[in-house]
């Protein structure tokens, strides 16, 4: 099981959004660098949750490290005009080297982010579709032959964009799925047909071997069957000496960052360096083949360094 961090970029710009003390991103992605994770992860909001631009944030982070995976946790394609979209990531992992990984979302369906698509000018009830289209123009743009297609927001007659993506087929696309235990058909659909593999969150270990299940004969409908396709979990660490500090320091952070209720739920590795190993490796057993780790606390640095530390060495081997 491979293991990467999520980077603060929306801890930093809560914290000043003037001068974003952004040098803790960058140590925080060489540390993971130099440690041995996999990868960094970073999220997605423009206006409902600010935080730094995730793919320009990528493509630096892709010149301060050598390594690791550069991953979306996840990005909002919705919110962008494919087009351009297309060839922003393009760019990004051909500046990687190909490292780039696309985790993809539709976005929460709450009023807050309903105002943050209005304000970035797109429609609110298309947004699963505008994705999947998106998918579908990336690949067709990827390929380096000429488009000719007309959508909703873009009109394209024999185009190519420059530059193309580091491999043939573009960056491993990972689909939300699942989260809160929810597994809807037309998320395992949407898979099924587009997906490179899952990404995922707030669940316990027993919904991840059913969410796995039930990808995999998604995938068998659609004649893709790839029984080692990616299955991403999203969870929350935190590493002290004592588990109830842990779970209180993780409570506050959490009211703080999200609001709190579902984003507490699902298995947590709160407390000592054993019970976080413990909690990804229940995780591990499941199925999943990678965890993003976001740190909770105002002490994201020091907690990567104890976790490369203490809780690393237990998955020896795992960075790939």
């Amino acid at each position: 099981m491979r293991l990467g961090v999520l980077i603060p970029t929306r801890g930093v710009v809560m914290q000043s959004a003037r001068r974003p003390a952004v040098e803790e991103c960058w140590a925080m992605a060489r540390e993971a660098d130099r440690a041995g994770l996999d990868a960094v992860w970073v999220g997605d909001s423009v206006v409902w949750k600010p935080r730094l631009e995730p793919l320009t944030t990528l493509a630096y982070l892709a010149a301060i490290t050598s390594r690791v995976r550069l991953g979306t946790a996840v990005l909002l394609p919705a919110l962008r005009q494919p087009v351009v979209l297309a060839q922003l990531i393009a760019n990004v992992d051909q500046i990687s080297r190909g490292r780039l990984v696309l985790g993809l979302g539709v976005g929460w369906s709450l009023p807050a982010a309903e105002l943050e698509w209005a304000a970035c000018g797109m429609d609110h009830r298309r947004r699963a579709r505008r994705l999947e289209e998106q998918i579908a123009l990336w690949r067709a743009l990827w390929r380096g032959e000429p488009v000719t297609l007309r959508g909703h927001d873009f009109a394209l007659s024999d185009h190519t964009i420059g530059p193309l993506p580091w491999r043939p087929d573009g960056p491993p696309i990972l689909i939300t799925a699942g989260n809160r235990g929810e597994i809807y058909p037309a998320q395992l659909d949407r898979f099924g047909r587009l997906g490179d593999g899952i990404i995922t969150t707030y669940l316990h270990p027993e919904e991840c071997v059913a969410l796995r299940e039930r990808a995999a004969a998604a995938l068998a409908a659609h004649g893709r069957a790839r029984p080692d396709f990616p299955l991403c979990v999203y969870t929350t660490v935190r590493l002290e000496d004592d588990v109830a500090t842990a779970e209180r320091v993780t409570a506050e952070f959490l009211a703080a960052y999200y609001g709190g209720g579902v984003h507490e739920r699902g298995l947590m590795g709160l407390g000592p360096a054993e019970v976080v190993i413990s909690a990804l490796r229940a995780y591990e057993a499941a199925g999943v083949t990678d965890v993003c780790v976001q740190f909770s606390g105002d002490d994201q640095r020091q907690q990567l360094e104890r976790f490369a530390r203490e809780v690393l060495p237990a998955f020896s081997g795992q960075a790939g």
